[in-house]
């Protein structure tokens, strides 16, 4: 049971994180593609601008392999064609807002595909390594916008198109030095895959400060960057450096209740997913206490806000003073806390509830004045936990017990029972839950 959940939430992680990445593509697809529009008709209309100068000369093994009288027509058919697959992709993204690599690697197909079609029709064959060049620069952009797989992808492709150039200009009647054409093809794969290494160590690292971003969103600040294990510090070190020195003020500011110095509800959720897992990897019970101040509507209408907040604050250390080092303490609502008691079965639980009642009953809330005397109601519930699942449950159980202990007179605990339904009490029912109330308080 407990590797499936695991399991389904480590898919369900990996299904929101490619998602990420799918909506991160089709942003990129979206706005390169205007500028890929632009390109074309600005290199489409510069080159036949010179072809009909007649300065710019078309190369003899495309004037042999295809003849100069079809070279314009297929020149502007590959235009054509270019600009009606990047439209189509355009449109598909804009539909859909989501883009996977199969639709990023097809549109850097085409763009390598025009590059080397370009070098053919116009370059000799020992201008060949023009095409390199660009295609260097475009695999750079490739690898920035789409990764690492994808740039290595194109540098295969590149490889093979270069050679491929040269292999048709040597059957058309062209001498070709191969030799060269090796050394050539050498020096531009080392460059490149050295900068592109270089560059998925920079992706990597970026990518971590982004997840620790997104757990720190989520109000996980777990997390912190490694910088030892940057060798050679840069940019991204310093601000993984700076994002560690403000961590625990981030941790606090986010996930702290500024008033009464527990946990915020969000700070709470955090906790008890954690304190969930370990308990379900472990095979123990934890226990939940839901927490209401009875008639604390009663002090801020009487003494006014600023003096209720200053009971807040006092509630809040005296029940982190009668916790446990363990216990997540939380203040959930106005008046409402809560402690979640890891490794706690349902006596210590009680026994927990007891001391704190007890606790508020000696207490004497904002001394010298006006002196305010407050007590609380608490329902509690504990159990095994088989899963993480089980949160929802024991917090609704857990107000169901706080219920009960307010309807059946408020300054007591309540345990929590099977068929305990306080919203269905009648009179009888009242009196049942108020003694045991007692009972247990």
């Amino acid at each position: 049971m407990l590797p499936a959940v695991r399991n389904g939430r480590y898919h369900g992680r990996m299904d929101i994180e490619r998602s990420r990445v799918d909506t991160a593509t089709a942003d990129i697809l979206i706005w390169q593609t205007g500028y890929r529009l632009a390109l074309a008709l600005i290199t489409g209309l510069v080159t036949i601008a010179l072809r009909t100068l007649g300065t710019l000369q078309l190369s003899p093994v495309a004037s042999r392999a295809i003849g100069p009288d079809r070279v314009d027509v297929l020149m502007g058919v590959a235009a054509v064609l270019y600009a009606a697959l990047v439209l189509l992709i355009r449109s598909v993204v804009r539909r859909t807002r989501t883009a996977d690599r199969t639709l990023s690697t097809l549109m850097v197909a085409a763009d390598l595909t025009v590059v080397f079609w370009l070098v053919f029709l116009l370059a000799r064959p020992q201008e060949y390594f023009v095409g390199l060049f660009l295609a260097f620069v475009s695999l750079q952009l490739t690898h920035v916008y789409f990764g690492r797989a994808s740039a290595l992808l194109m540098l295969a492709a590149t490889a093979v198109a270069y050679l491929l150039l040269n292999d048709i200009a040597g059957r058309h009647g062209d001498p070709v030095a191969w030799g060269r054409v090796f050394v050539t093809l050498g020096i531009f794969g080392a460059g490149a895959l050295l900068l592109t290494l270089v560059q998925s160590n920079l992706q990597e690292r970026l990518d971590t400060l982004v997840s620790i971003f997104q757990k720190a969103e989520e109000g996980d600040f777990s997390e912190s960057y490694d910088v030892a294990a940057d060798k050679r510090p840069d940019a991204i070190t310093s601000v993984g450096r700076a994002y560690n020195r403000m961590r625990t003020q981030l941790a606090s500011i986010v996930s702290t209740d500024p008033l009464s110095g527990c946990f915020n509800r969000r700070g709470f959720e955090l906790q008890m997913r954690r304190e969930l897992a370990r308990a379900a990897r472990a095979h123990t019970d934890v226990a939940l206490l839901a927490i209401d101040l009875d008639h604390f509507k009663l002090v801020n209408d009487t003494h006014g806000h600023l003096v209720g907040d200053r009971v807040i604050a006092e509630v809040g250390e005296l029940l982190r003073a009668n916790a446990r080092t363990d216990d997540v303490v939380a203040r959930t609502g106005g008046e409402e806390f809560m402690i979640l008691a890891p490794n706690t079965s349902f006596d210590g639980a009680q026994l927990l509830a007891l001391r704190i009642v007890e606790a508020f009953r000696r207490r004497v809330f904002v001394e010298p004045s006006p002196r305010i005397a407050l007590t609380v109601s608490i329902g509690v519930v504990a159990d095994h936990v088989p899963n993480e699942t089980i949160a929802e449950d024991l917090r609704a159980r857990a107000d169901e017990a706080l219920y009960a202990a307010k309807r059946s007179g408020r300054n007591r605990v309540v345990r929590w029972s099977a068929g305990l339904d306080a919203l269905k009490l009648g009179q009888t029912g009242e009196r049942s839950i108020a003694a045991r109330g007692v009972r247990n308080g």
